[in-house]
């Protein structure tokens, strides 16, 4: 009889405890799999999500489309998909386009007016607008299937990679987004801040930019007749008293930046910011020197860009190197952390 008891009492516990198993064993998440409700980038079997990602609480930002001339709302996870498409050749190393997706979504991050950021200054309404020379560049999809044509679904995946797998991560120092600038190529070397903006910002220094060597625009010659080089300063500077005769020892070179670029320099009798006369004669960069020649003039460039902050052919290079997307950022930043967009 006390056997009979014993194993009834056995049969109650197995179905007491039995549906709590079940739902330990099948409640049990893969360590691959993401978190619930959290938007994971799929590639074949292989999913990647940052566990910090759940936190983030992704904005809408309110974007000036210049090929339509309207504003545009979207998640700032898509923009900066637009953006890269723009900025970055898709071929690029993909530690170098999650650096430059980085760097977008921070700029835009400190453009947001729902986080008491001053927007686009260029157009009411707006938080940031599509053109490279005010804010950044951006493409819509319709441009992106226009520019990469059959590639189109290869380069769009490897974009939306990139972006997902830094989303929502910008650069901040002292806690708050960097004011952000990115350039093509460097002359080897970035450039202060401040000799190019007239701002100093302390997370802007002058670092070591290699293996840019052979970019396609590294080295550029420009070249003008004296009578045009004579025309283009006028333009500028009517009084200049610049002449034909003699013109090379009409210029000279007054000052070099710490990165090699020239600073200032002396034309008739005008003295100009190197980033006035390269605006004025349309030049890749402020690293130039002097050439003249059966009544030329030629210029010789190297680097193409502004030089301040990230170059992008240098990401590309630290990322052959085996640099992950954050060492390339804090290289190009001094200083800064890379966090989650509170």
């Amino acid at each position: 009889m006390k056997r009979w008891i014993d194993v009834i009492i056995l049969i109650i516990l197995i179905i007491l405890i039995l549906p709590s198993l079940l739902v330990l064993i099948f409640s049990k998440r893969s360590p691959d799999a993401p978190p619930p409700h959290v938007n994971s980038y799929h590639e074949g079997d292989r999913i990647e999500v940052k566990e910090s990602h759940i936190n983030y609480q992704e904005p809408t930002i309110t974007l000036y489309n210049h090929y339509t001339k309207t504003l545009e709302s979207m998640p700032m996870e898509e923009y900066v998909v637009g953006v890269v498409a723009a900025e970055m050749p898709s071929a690029f190393e993909m530690e170098a386009l999650k650096a430059q997706a980085v760097a977008a979504r921070t700029l835009a991050a400190r453009k947001l007016r729902s986080k008491g950021g001053s927007g686009c200054t260029k157009h009411k309404g707006a938080d940031v607008c599509s053109q490279f020379n005010h804010c950044q560049a951006w493409i819509p999809e319709s441009q992106q299937r226009k520019n990469w044509g059959d590639k189109y679904e290869e380069n769009r995946k490897r974009i939306q990679q990139a972006v997902q797998e830094t989303r929502g991560y910008i650069i901040t120092y002292e806690g708050k987004p960097i004011e952000v600038f990115f350039y093509s190529t460097s002359n080897g070397k970035t450039e202060d801040v401040a000799e190019v903006f007239s701002a100093s910002l302390p997370y802007y220094k002058v670092v070591e930019s290699p293996g840019e060597e052979d970019a396609p625009r590294y080295r550029e010659t420009f070249s003008f007749t004296y009578d045009e080089f004579i025309r283009i300063f006028r333009s500028k500077y009517p009084n200049s008293d610049l002449s034909a005769a003699n013109l090379e020892r009409q210029i000279e070179i007054l000052s070099w930046t710490d990165s090699g670029r020239v600073r200032d320099l002396r034309v008739g009798n005008t003295r100009i910011k190197a980033t006035e006369f390269r605006s004025l004669y349309g030049l890749n960069s402020t690293d130039f020197t002097f050439r003249f020649d059966q009544g030329k003039v030629y210029i010789d460039t190297t680097g193409y860009g502004h030089g301040v902050g990230m170059s992008q052919i240098g990401a590309n290079a630290m990322a052959r190197e085996g640099k992950d997307y954050r060492d390339i950022l804090k290289h190009y930043y001094t200083g800064v952390e890379i966090q989650i967009l509170p």
